[in-house]
């Protein structure tokens, strides 16, 4: 089983993806408060500055110090200001294996190839340091860009998560997508 230990930081030609702090709480709030975020997410905006520094404790600092998953945040080099977030969660250690990757980005910084050249980086830690199997992520279906990338980096569409997700009063469904150890290794 793999522990985590000091929290891995990341760097590729134009990216580092970096621990997030309590200081990174305000950035937490503006992004994932857009309404396109919440939306395509299916995740609420923080309730105020208060929520947000509970939801970045829950999902990003905590996920790692309870060894449970990891989440980065994304700066380009010379930066610290976060530009978006990914990383592992619902990460399963014995007789599976895998983990869910999530990941997103401002909407200034789509489009130039980012995330593409930051979910490499965590793919290749995911495969090789974690000792990952499977990576699966979830996508709005009418997510055409998250789907995009994802077949970019030969991920596998499985189908439909039919009414997968209560968001708002109603069911959605979530397109599962997965990429297994053997076929990122045959990709080199």
């Amino acid at each position: 089983m793999v522990e985590f230990g000091e929290f891995p930081r990341l760097e590729t030609n134009r990216l580092v993806l970096r621990q997030m702090t309590l200081e990174d709480t305000e950035f937490w709030l503006r992004h994932f408060s857009d309404p396109e975020m919440v939306e395509l997410t299916a995740f609420d905006a923080p309730k105020g500055i208060d929520g947000a520094r509970e939801e970045l404790l829950t999902y990003a600092i905590r996920l790692f110090q309870e060894n449970k998953g990891i989440r980065w945040g994304i700066t380009l080099k010379g930066d610290l200001h976060l530009i978006g977030t990914l990383g592992y969660h619902r990460w399963v250690k014995e007789g599976g294996y895998h983990a869910r990757i999530g990941y997103d980005l401002l909407a200034s910084h789509r489009r130039r190839g980012i995330m593409t050249e930051a979910m490499t980086a965590v793919l290749e830690y995911g495969f090789g340091t974690m000792g990952l199997n499977r990576v699966e992520a979830l996508v709005d279906p009418r997510n055409e860009a998250s789907k995009a990338l994802l077949r970019k980096l030969e991920f596998y569409r499985e189908g439909v998560l039919r009414e997968d997700t209560f968001f708002h009063g109603r069911f959605l469904d979530d397109v599962c997508f997965s990429l297994l150890a053997r076929e990122w290794r045959a990709r080199k």
